[in-house]
C-alpha cells in the first residue's frame, strides 16, 4: 500500500477528538443519573440537563405518576442561599450543579456536595443537618442505622449514629479474608487500595450476609511497575490468579444476626468463585426466612440453588439444571441478577432456563424442585423480568425475537400470567426498551441491593416498576435516534417523558447507518452499524475500520445513540475513514444456537462473519476500498484483531491489537472454563494467537499497559516474540502504569491508534504538534457510560 506524502489537517484531528467518549460524554444531556419510587405514585430522579450557560447541571425531580405532573424539588439557587447562610460554608449554584441527590423519604433531600452531606427539610426549606461523608466504602443497612465495612481481613459494622464500631466476623487472613472481593480477580491491585466490603443486609436490617473465600492455594503472579515516580526503583506488585490448570477460589457463606449475635453458615456447602464476588454478580440473596445462593461447577454447565434457612437448618438443593453441551445461563445479560425467584407464599419458583433452545420462565414446586409448568414458550426470548405480581400471579417482563420485528434485539414489554395464558404486548415502540435500573435490580422483588453502598437512597426502593406495577418506569433507544427516559402507565398505556438525551443537537455528523447482513453460512441475518465522515463524499474511496470484539458474553453491537464503540469510530471517521461495528454469531440476544455458535473455539464464526459483512459492504458500497480494509479492539477484540491478522490476511491488512488475551490457557480460569474448549481437546491449543503469529502478512501494532492486571502484558509479549522468532516486521507499545482500560484513560494512546490506522489505511500523515487530551471528569464519565452501555 503506497503512502500519500499528504498530511491530514489539524482540524480534522481537532474536529475528531470532539467525538471521543472523554470528551463528548461531558457534552451529552438528557441522561438519567439516579430514580426510584418513593411510593406507589412518587417517583424521585436526577436528570442530566443542559443550565442557562450550556454547561450540564444535575438537577432533581419529582414525577406524581398519578398526574404526569413532573415538578422541580428545589432551586438551585434557593437551596445555595440555604445551605450558605445555615451551615456555614459559602456553597454557589454552580456547586449544586455537579452535586448528587437523594430524597431518602419524601419531604427531605439530601444534597452530597464535596465531602459532606446536607439534610434539608422542603418544608420550608430548612438545613436539618450536615454530616461529613464516609470516606471508607460501606454497606449499609435499610433502615440507615448500619454501616458494614472492612478492616484487617474482617468484617466490622458502625452505627451510623454513634460513631462507634464493633468487630462483626473472626479475624481473617490474607487469602483468606471475610468480606472481600476475591483477589483472584479484574483488579487485586486496585481493589487492596481501597478494599469494598461484598454482602448483603436483609430487608429489616437484622441479618447481614457476606462470605469467606479461600485463595489461599491459588497460583501467584506479579507485575513489575517499572517506573512507579519520583525516582524510585521498579516495584514488584504479587496477587493471585485464577488459572485454568489449577483450583478455584472456594466461598463460605456466612450470615450473622445481629440482635441476638447468632450465626450460620455454608461451610458444609462451599462454592466455587470466579473473577468477580458473589454479590456483585447476584449470586447470593435473601428471600422471606431463607438465603439463596447458586452453585455453579467451573464450566457453567451445571447449576444448583441451594436454600439456607435462617433458624440454622439443614441446606437444601432446591434443583439443578445440567446442560449437556455448552454453558448455562440464568440471565441473557452476563452481569445481571439470574431471572430466579422464589415465591414463598405459594412455595413455588419461578426458574429461568434455555433448555429448549429458547429463553424462558418455568415454574416450579420450591419445595420439591419438580417443574410444574412453563409460564413463557416461543421462539423468542426473556431478557429481564420487570415485576412479579405473586398475588395476581402475573409477570411484567421484557423480551425479544418477535416476528417481524425491524430489529430482533430489540426487546418489548410484555405481560403473561404464571400459566401462560393472557399473554400481551404492552409497549413495542421502533426501537429497544431497556430496564431502568439506577444503581440497583430492576425490581426490588429480586432481592439484591448495591444500592446500599449509598446510604441516603431508600434500601429497595425500585428503579423500575412501582410497588404495584401500575406504572413503569423504562428508557427506549436505537442505533440512530436519541435515548429517552420515560414513565409508561400500564394501565392506561399512556408515557410521559422523563428526560431525553441531546445528541441529536450535538451530533454533527452523518447519523449511523444500521444495516444487515447475512453471516458467513449465507443464511443467517446480522446487523450492524455503519459510521462516515462529517464530510463523506460518496463518489470518494473511504477505507473500512473494523471495531471488534467477539463477545460472547456480551453484544458488542450496542443500540443506543451514541455507544462507546460508535464514539470512537465517529472520531477515525472523522479522520477519512468508514467505520462499522458487528453483532455476529456467538453473543447474545438470539437463541441459544447463535449465541453458543462458538461454544470451544472462542474466535469462530465471529471472525469468519466479520469477513463476510465486510465483504458484503465492499461489495454494496462504491466508496469502500476493499484493499483498505483495518481492524482493532481491546481486550478480547485486542485478540481477534491480532487473529484476524494472522488467519485472514487477504482481508484484513492492518490492525491494532490492545491488551488482548492472545492465549487464553494462561488467562483467568472463568474465560477459557466456560466459553472455551476443554481441557485436553485439541482447539483448547489452537485458540493460542502464538502459534500462529508466524502467518501475519500486514501492518499490525501491539499495545498493551504495563500494570494490566486483567490481561497480564506477557499475553502480548508472548505474540511479540513469536513475530520476532518469524522474522516478522510488526510495531508494539508497553505503557508505564497503565492498567486494562488504557485507550479510554490514556489520550496518548487512542492518539497512537488512531495515528497508526492514519499513516497505513489512510494513505496520510498526522498534523505535526497534535497532542489528544481529555479529562480526569471525562474519564470518569465515559467509563460510566462503557460499563452501562451492556444494559
Amino acid at each position: 500500500m503506497e503512502r500519500q506524502a499528504t498530511t491530514i489537517d489539524l482540524a480534522r484531528y481537532e474536529r475528531a477528538a470532539r467525538f471521543l467518549p472523554p470528551n463528548f460524554v461531558l457534552q451529552l444531556s438528557g441522561t438519567l443519573i439516579d430514580g426510584y419510587w418513593l411510593d406507589k405514585h412518587r417517583y424521585f430522579f436526577c436528570v442530566a440537563e443542559a443550565g442557562a450557560d450550556g454547561e450540564i447541571v444535575n438537577r432533581p425531580k419529582l414525577i406524581d405518576a398519578r398526574t404526569h405532573t413532573i415538578t422541580p424539588v428545589i432551586a438551585f439557587n434557593d437551596l445555595a442561599e440555604l445551605l450558605s447562610s445555615q451551615s456555614g460554608k459559602q456553597i454557589d449554584a454552580s456547586a449544586l450543579a455537579k452535586a448528587r441527590y437523594d430524597m431518602p423519604e419524601a419531604g427531605r433531600l439530601v444534597v452530597k456536595s464535596g465531602s459532606d452531606a446536607y439534610h434539608v427539610s422542603l418544608e420550608g426549606p430548612t438545613l436539618m443537618r450536615a454530616e461529613e461523608l464516609d470516606a471508607v466504602p460501606a454497606l449499609h443497612s435499610p433502615d440507615g442505622r448500619l454501616a458494614a465495612f472492612l478492616k484487617e481481613n474482617a468484617v466490622w459494622i458502625k452505627n451510623r449514629e454513634t460513631g462507634a464500631a464493633r468487630q462483626l466476623t473472626p479475624n481473617g487472613e490474607r487469602y483468606y479474608a471475610f468480606g472481600a472481593w476475591v483477589e483472584s480477580g479484574l483488579s487485586p491491585l486496585k481493589l487492596r487500595k481501597n478494599p469494598v466490603p461484598d454482602g448483603l443486609w436483609s430487608a429489616d436490617s437484622e441479618w447481614f450476609v457476606t462470605h469467606r473465600i479461600d485463595e489461599r492455594s491459588l497460583p501467584e503472579s506479579g507485575l513489575v511497575q517499572n517506573v512507579p515516580g519520583e525516582g524510585k526503583r521498579p516495584k514488584v506488585h504479587t496477587f493471585k490468579v485464577s488459572s485454568p490448570d489449577a483450583d478455584l477460589a472456594e466461598a463460605e457463606f456466612v450470615a450473622y444476626h445481629l440482635p441476638s449475635g447468632r450465626s450460620i453458615s455454608s461451610a458444609s456447602h462451599p462454592v466455587q468463585v470466579g473473577i468477580m464476588p458473589p454479590f456483585l454478580y447476584k449470586q447470593c440473596w435473601f428471600a422471606d426466612a431463607s438465603i439463596y445462593f447458586l452453585d455453579w461447577d467451573r464450566f457453567s454447565s451445571e447449576v444448583s440453588l441451594v436454600q439456607m434457612p435462617l433458624d440454622g437448618g439443614p441446606l437444601r438443593t432446591v434443583l439443578t439444571e445440567k446442560a449437556e453441551a455448552g454453558w448455562i445461563d440464568l440471565n441473557p445479560r452476563h452481569n445481571a441478577h439470574p431471572m430466579i425467584r422464589p415465591l414463598l407464599a405459594s412455595n413455588e419458583l419461578i426458574w429461568y432456563s434455555e433448555a429448549d433452545g429458547y429463553a424462558h420462565l418455568y415454574l416450579h414446586d420450591l419445595a420439591t424442585g419438580a417443574r410444574k409448568g412453563r409460564i413463557t414458550e416461543g421462539k423468542w426470548m426473556v431478557r429481564e423480568i420487570v415485576h412479579v405480581d405473586a398475588t395476581a400471579r402475573r409477570i411484567l417482563f421484557l423480551a425479544s425475537g418477535f416476528e417481524g420485528q425491524r430489529d430482533p434485539a430489540y426487546r418489548r414489554l410484555c405481560a403473561i400470567n404464571f400459566d401462560g395464558g393472557g399473554f400481551e404486548t404492552l409497549l413495542a415502540p421502533d426501537a429497544d426498551i431497556f430496564a431502568v435500573e439506577g444503581a440497583i435490580a430492576t425490581d426490588a422483588d429480586s432481592g439484591t441491593d448495591l444500592a446500599q453502598f449509598n446510604p441516603f437512597r431508600p434500601s429497595y426502593a425500585a428503579s423500575g416498576a412501582s410497588a404495584d406495577a401500575t406504572f413503569i418506569v423504562l428508557g427506549t433507544a436505537a442505533t440512530d435516534s436519541a435515548t429517552r427516559i420515560l414513565l409508561f402507565d400500564v394501565t392506561s398505556s399512556r408515557s410521559t417523558e422523563l428526560a431525553r438525551s441531546n445528541v441529536d443537537s450535538i451530533w454533527d455528523a452523518p447519523k449511523p447507518q444500521p444495516f444487515e447482513v447475512l453471516a458467513a453460512d449465507g443464511v443467517t441475518k446480522l446487523h450492524g452499524a455503519m459510521y462516515l465522515p462529517g464530510d463523506f463524499d460518496p463518489s470518494k474511496s473511504y477505507p473500512l475500520v473494523d471495531c471488534i470484539y467477539p463477545g460472547p458474553h456480551v453484544n458488542w453491537y450496542i443500540r443506543r445513540f451514541p455507544s462507546w464503540p460508535a464514539l470512537d469510530l465517529q472520531a477515525l471517521a472523522e479522520l477519512g475513514m468508514v467505520g462499522i461495528v458487528l453483532e455476529t454469531r456467538g453473543m447474545p440476544w438470539r437463541n441459544r444456537a447463535f449465541h453458543q455458535a462458538g461454544q470451544g473455539r472462542m474466535l469462530e464464526p465471529q471472525l469468519s462473519d466479520h469477513m463476510a459483512a465486510i465483504e458484503q459492504l465492499c461489495e454494496r458500497h462504491s466508496f469502500l476500498d476493499r484493499n483498505r480494509v483495518g481492524m482493532f479492539g481491546q481486550s478480547g477484540g485486542g485478540y481477534a484483531t491480532a487473529r484476524a491478522m494472522f488467519d485472514y490476511p487477504k482481508t484484513i491488512k492492518v490492525g491494532v491489537s490492545v491488551c488482548g488475551n492472545h492465549d487464553n490457557r494462561n488467562y483467568m480460569a472463568h474465560w477459557i472454563d466456560k466459553y472455551g474448549p476443554r481441557p485436553e481437546s485439541p482447539e483448547r491449543e489452537s485458540q493460542c494467537n502464538v502459534d500462529v503469529a508466524h502467518k501475519l502478512e500486514g501492518k499490525l501494532f501491539l499495545i498493551h499497559g504495563e500494570m494490566d492486571e486483567n490481561v497480564h502484558p506477557a499475553h502480548t509479549l508472548a505474540v511479540c516474540d513469536a513475530l520476532i522468532a518469524a522474522g516478522k516486521d510488526f510495531d508494539q507499545l508497553i505503557v508505564p502504569n497503565a492498567g486494562h482500560m488504557l485507550m479510554l484513560e490514556k489520550p496518548y494512546v487512542f492518539q497512537r491508534v488512531a495515528n497508526y490506522l492514519v499513516r497505513h489505511l489512510v494513505g496520510a500523515e498526522p498534523p505535526p504538534g497534535f497532542t489528544l487530551q481529555w479529562t480526569d471528569e471525562g474519564v470518569a464519565a465515559a467509563m460510566g457510560m462503557a460499563m452501562s452501555s451492556f444494559a
